[in-house]
């Protein structure tokens, strides 16, 4: 044991495992928010929904905390008791957590798989440091196998999601994935329930995905490669376009010292130019995103197939605008 199970702030005392979840909790919101981005959602949007779902998730887990408590104090021979208590708090946080994108996919028309596959990278990441932390605190070695295998596993999906993992892959892969250590390390029956649910839920949403989007766009050959050359063209100008940006950017610029804004005019002006080259990376970094969104969808067989319906996108829209990976229906503000 490396760690004791509490650390003392004077006459405070905190447990260990508190600090360890709040450095995973940090982290899982910057692997999500670094994620999304990476996906070209709004950050901001993206964030209530971040928001949301840890309430949501906090909130499963008091009100089953309430529960056990009551039914420990009131109801000692209540079947609730026998169950495993790590496993249904875990089971019921991330049914918290992942209830949310449901209603968030519906409003803002957002792809229900991806927001489940950046999910899925967050709470990988975020089970590393509880793994590690466990491990620390308990010196069982399974926590330490569990925490890097874990950072194997989100290194490895890390490196192919998006070019050729198809959205909703990632979020089955975490099931199985959840599903095999569980079984593997933690054999208690509780445990083993817990990993089957994980196996049926991985399924269901491989079969669920494969419904809804077994179709592929059978256009043109000759249509496909024109708008994958086009698409191919745009990427270059926009990484071009997106490097004399960086170049334009005054914090950026050779000589530049803080005596470079010594008076109040010059500081307004180049706080100004900053924010008007932050601004302009930004939509040139989103536009750069959706350009290897489409390019990766014509490489997976899936370009000109909505990915938030599934339903083909319009030919004429697809000609007007290459990199649409979404029905006119569901675009949102292009």
């Amino acid at each position: 044991m490396l760690l004791s199970e509490n650390i003392n702030f004077g006459l405070v005392h905190v447990p260990t495992m508190y600090i360890v979840f709040a450095i995973g909790f940090v982290f899982w919101i910057f692997v999500m928010w670094y994620e999304a981005r990476k996906d070209g959602f709004d950050d901001e949007r993206f964030l209530d929904l971040v928001i949301v779902s840890t309430l949501s998730a906090a909130l499963f887990y008091y009100l089953f905390n309430l529960l056990y408590t009551y039914v420990s104090l009131y109801r000692p021979n209540n079947p609730l008791l026998h169950v495993n208590y790590e496993v249904m708090v875990s089971f019921l946080v991330l049914l918290g957590a992942f209830l949310p994108p449901f209603y968030f996919s519906n409003k803002r028309r957002w792809s229900l798989f991806r927001i489940f596959d950046i999910y899925s990278l967050a709470f990988g990441f975020f089970l590393v440091f509880v793994s590690l932390g466990k491990y620390l605190i308990t010196g069982a070695s399974e926590h330490i196998w569990v925490a890097v295998l874990t950072l194997a596993f989100y290194l490895g999906v890390l490196r192919f999601r998006g070019y050729r993992f198809v959205s909703g892959l990632v979020f089955s892969l975490f099931s199985f994935y959840l599903g095999v250590i569980t079984a593997a390390f933690f054999k208690s029956p509780g445990y083993l329930l817990f990993s089957g649910a994980l196996f049926i839920i991985g399924l269901l949403n491989l079969y669920y995905r494969s419904k809804k989007y077994m179709n592929t766009r059978n256009l043109p050959k000759e249509f496909v490669e024109l708008i994958k050359s086009q698409l191919t063209s745009k990427e270059k100008e926009l990484q071009k376009e997106q490097a004399s940006l960086m170049k334009e950017d005054p914090y950026l610029q050779a000589g530049r010292t803080e005596s470079n804004s010594e008076y109040m005019d010059e500081a307004i002006l180049e706080d100004t130019r900053k924010t008007i080259a932050d601004a302009q990376v930004s939509i040139v970094q989103t536009m750069l995103i959706e350009v290897k969104r489409a390019l990766a969808a014509i490489k997976i067989g899936k370009y000109g197939i909505c990915e938030v319906c599934g339903d083909p996108i319009d030919k004429a829209r697809l000609r007007a605008y290459p990199q649409a990976t979404t029905c006119l229906k569901h675009a949102d503000g292009e």
